[in-house]
């Protein structure tokens, strides 16, 4: 266990100028596929979360939750699920979408989860930036506050990694796998409190919900953004996010490097 934790850490570590001139080509490569380019970048998170403001917030005419207008607090959750949600969903893919580089050379095949993470960052920055402008006409300005995000964000890139570690080997495995992902997302993003708010559920449920760890990301996003309760304030979700995110990272690092000489033979 300890070797393959170890192994894994250093290959990434050793190939980091690797993952960022993929993660940087994967960018390039999409924007070449369109005419308009990397406005794709920001157009789809921005018209998904009108869809989603349409229909919670005007269809199903949700309140103000904690004395935020809902349109706010929905899109201080919504801007994590942008980034956590196709990390998880890419990353389930990301050795398989590499079969033709694994078949033809000797490729550190643990850099792969990571690619996919570092890809979607730089989707995660854009919207960011997009958030900002829109949050300050809300009357929410850049603070101090705002630089527990890089914490936060550092959570989301770990777990993302984490998982897909996980996740990438399981697909090799079974292609089912990939299926079965994309089928929990639609309904984890529905079970998760992002478009809803925690506080209407029974205490014994909140205490459930406060154990997802991609809850935990997004209830850190909306303290930076609104309530300013710190870290500490969220320390029952902090412990349960980092033995969960621990845990998936070691369960992958073992799968991982148990199985790195295999792929191939799977392919």
């Amino acid at each position: 266990m300890k070797k393959s934790v170890k192994y894994v850490i250093s290959e990434n570590l050793n190939n980091t100028f690797r993952i960022y001139s993929i993660s940087k080509y994967e960018v390039l490569a999409t924007a070449r596929d369109s005419k308009l380019g990397l406005f794709w970048n920001f157009a789809n998170p921005v018209i998904q979360c009108l869809t989603y403001w349409f229909v919670f917030g005007l269809v199903f005419d949700k309140k103000a939750v904690d004395g935020i207008t809902y349109i706010w607090w929905m899109l201080g959750g919504m801007v994590c699920w942008f980034f956590i949600s196709p990390c998880i969903t890419d990353g389930c893919n990301a050795v398989f979408s590499k079969i033709n580089i694994i078949t033809k050379m000797k490729f550190p095949v643990s850099v792969l989860p990571a690619t996919v993470v570092f890809t979607k960052l730089f989707d995660h920055f854009c919207l960011m930036i997009i958030l900002t402008v829109l949050l300050a006409f809300g009357g929410y300005y850049p603070s101090l506050h705002w630089l527990g995000l890089v914490y936060y964000c550092f959570c989301a890139i770990v777990f993302g990694i984490s998982l897909s570690l996980t996740t990438s080997v399981l697909n090799m495995l079974a292609r089912d796998m990939r299926k079965l992902v994309l089928a929990l997302m639609r309904l984890l993003l529905y079970m998760t409190p992002i478009l809803w708010n925690i506080k209407t559920l029974p205490g014994y449920l909140q205490r459930l919900m406060l154990t997802n760890p991609i809850y935990y990301i997004v209830q850190g996003y909306r303290d930076c953004f609104f309530y300013h309760k710190g870290f500490m304030f969220y320390k029952y979700s902090m412990v349960t996010f980092w033995v969960i995110t621990i845990f998936l990272f070691v369960f992958g690092s073992t799968m991982m490097y148990k199985f790195k000489a295999k792929f191939v033979d799977f392919i």
